[in-house]
């Protein structure tokens, strides 16, 4: 997002600088404090901007009084401690709005913000159309492959059944997300009592359980659904990941996200979305740059893509694996409701998705 982010605050003529940094340790890093803060001090900033929550980031803004605004694509958040959340400086914008409510509850200052495209940054490397990412359908992202097995291979069979109950719940729900509400102390406690039996020197948490679940159902859907289009159309895999039991799959490895991903998006007739378990309505990125690259999604159902698209006519959106293979033929073989689909889902996002129109609904929100 950095590149439509900068392009924007030009546009808008708000003058800004970077700041680079590659964290070891996103909660404890002294160099980082002392740099930013002496950047800080140096300039008369009006308010700090980063992709994603960054407490330390946080934790200098609070410390000078400036507002910091954090863009959030990430779901669930990947930091430990949460109590740098609630820092009086902050302005955190979750693309998910699920999310956003969740924490809104516990006294954050959580807000609500889609995510943007700049359709002109895709279309540079479109203009190439390259004919080696033109496919059926294709995949751009993790298989989510877990360590689920190694973390509950010793526990009873009792558990280790409620936690597949767990998972086959979430399975079937397209649009509600109930591995939170499934978890429960008492399933923990004997989680961990089974480790504690077994001299397993690891203590499993709440947040830690949630996100494996969450993780091992959406790989699982992922798996199915490559199995099964595979057997009947032309896969292509763009992933770190590799499964050796999915002979059909076109496993093409990592895929750049400027130079190659737009390529993929508009060479492929049917991208997928199959989204990860943790986002609870919001639309994931990956819809939006794939309709930013006029190309066309079929996606599993999220309560923000029927608000923010017209499905059936911007994007198309499956129920179940079932309709996900009847839509995929269908749509493979009428190429014009496919095109028309996807045009009119490029001038969706190129029109109501903008970066520029996000940054001033977020600047609009500082007090």
């Amino acid at each position: 997002m950095n590149k439509g982010i900068e392009r924007a605050l030009r546009k808008l003529n708000i003058e800004y600088k970077t700041f680079f940094w590659q964290f070891e340790n996103w909660e404890e890093d002294q160099k980082f404090l002392q740099k930013l803060r002496k950047e800080i001090e140096k300039e008369n900033y009006t308010m700090v901007l980063s992709v994603n929550y960054a407490p330390l980031v946080s934790k200098i803004c609070e410390e000078k009084g400036i507002p910091y605004i954090a863009w959030v694509y990430d779901a669930p958040l990947h930091i430990r401690e949460l109590s740098s959340l609630k820092n009086k400086c902050n302005y955190i914008f979750f693309f998910d709005r699920g999310q956003a409510e969740q924490y809104k509850k516990i006294g954050i200052n959580a807000l609500h913000m889609p995510l943007a495209v700049d359709t002109d940054i895709f279309g540079e490397a479109i203009i190439k159309n390259n004919s080696r990412y033109q496919t059926d359908v294709s995949l751009v992202g993790k298989l989510y492959q877990t360590e689920y097995a190694g973390y509950t291979g010793c526990l009873c069979e009792y558990t280790k059944g409620y936690l597949e109950g767990i998972i086959n719940s979430q399975s079937k729900i397209y649009g509600g997300y109930l591995i939170p509400e499934l978890i429960t102390q008492e399933l923990l406690n004997q989680i961990n009592e089974d480790y504690k039996q077994k001299k397993i020197d690891f203590q499993m948490g709440c947040r830690e359980l949630e996100f494996m679940l969450a993780c091992e159902t959406t790989g699982r859907e992922r798996y199915t659904a490559l199995a099964l289009l595979s057997n009947h159309f032309k896969v292509d895999l763009y992933s770190t990941d590799k499964e050796n039991s999915l002979p059909n799959i076109n496993f093409r490895g990592y895929a750049d996200y400027y130079t190659q991903m737009p390529q993929i998006f508009y060479g492929s007739k049917i991208n997928l979305n199959i989204s990860l378990k943790t986002i609870r309505t919001g639309i994931p990125l990956r819809v939006i740059d794939i309709l930013g690259c006029n190309g066309f999604v079929i996606t599993n159902y999220q309560e923000e893509i029927a608000e923010y698209f017209k499905v059936g006519e911007e994007c198309v959106v499956y129920d179940n694996l079932e309709d996900l293979y009847e839509k995929t033929k269908y749509y493979l073989e009428h190429d014009m409701a496919r095109q028309k689909i996807a045009n009119a889902g490029y001038q969706c996002v190129k029109r109501d998705f903008t970066f520029e129109n996000r940054l001033q609904c977020m600047f609009q929100e500082i007090k």
